[in-house]
């Protein structure tokens, strides 16, 4: 069982807190009377339509994703301590693979220490073989599909994120997502529209065969489980068919999710941007 978080899922959580440290409104507050009230609407008006852009990242048209000639492993922001730290557990975990090369404890902490460390190359190497020595093998999946999308190998990523998703009984949306993502990048998107359309006729079926389930286990107090947003799954959809070049369809589908869902503002918003 993985129950660490990825480390580039860390990573952004990182960054984001970064940018929420700075108070971009001190240096200004002073002057704050001598700004229009237009001005100021505007000034309001970006701030929140940047906010909802940065959001929406995932679920935007991506355009054209080549591989660079840059580095491929990402020169992570870690202290010295962090470092050492990481360096340390990873020797452990190596003098346990000397021993054990099989072991899965090992091969799981050493590629996730080599993913915080930015060795990318070396935790998929890891991440390989302990997919071949565990029997839960999604979460593995996923991470590996993480991993050989950093290192630009679309075609690894996405059969990784393939197996992941055959691997689990249920659809993970970060392993959808993550797969769409891949398949774009590896010039695919057609694929990943048939990914996603047969994922989405998956959760409408489990949705209708759970119905009456669900109906009896509210009427004897009984919690629902919660399965993925259904509106998320057709956002990404429309995602893929813009980056496809089939902007009616893209269309349709924010077109669809508006008329569905008439409260909430996603399908708005996506359909605007």
């Amino acid at each position: 069982m993985f129950f660490y978080r990825s480390a580039l899922d860390k990573k952004k959580v990182e960054e984001t807190k970064n940018y929420q440290a700075i108070d971009y409104d001190a240096p200004i507050e002073s002057d704050k009377s001598t700004l229009g009230f237009g001005t100021r609407v505007g000034i309001g008006i970006a701030v929140v339509v940047f906010g909802l852009v940065f959001t929406f990242g995932d679920f935007l048209p991506s355009g054209s994703v080549s591989p660079s000639n840059e580095s491929t492993v990402v020169n992570k922001q870690l202290s010295e301590e962090e470092r050492t730290n990481y360096k340390r557990a990873l020797e452990g975990y190596e003098e346990t693979l000397t021993k054990s090369p099989n072991d899965p404890t090992a091969l799981e902490g050493a590629a996730v220490s080599l993913v915080e460390l930015g060795e990318y190359q070396k935790a998929s190497d890891l991440l390989e073989k302990l997919v071949k020595v565990i029997p839960d093998k999604a979460e593995a999946y996923r991470l590996l599909g993480e991993v050989k999308f950093e290192l630009k190998d679309y075609d690894g990523s996405s059969s990784s994120y393939r197996n992941s998703l055959s691997s689990s009984d249920s659809i993970d949306f970060d392993v959808l997502r993550g797969l769409t993502n891949s398949l774009v990048a590896a010039k695919k998107p057609d694929q990943a529209v048939e990914v996603i359309l047969s994922c989405r006729r998956k959760l409408s079926e489990k949705r209708q065969t759970r119905q009456p389930d669900l109906e009896a286990a509210n009427e004897n107090g009984a919690q629902e489980s919660r399965d993925i947003d259904p509106i998320q799954v057709d956002l990404l959809l429309g995602k893929a068919y813009s980056d496809w070049g089939h902007i009616s369809d893209a269309v349709t589908v924010y077109d669809n999710l508006i008329a569905e869902h008439p409260e909430d503002f996603r399908g708005y918003l996506a359909k605007t941007l």
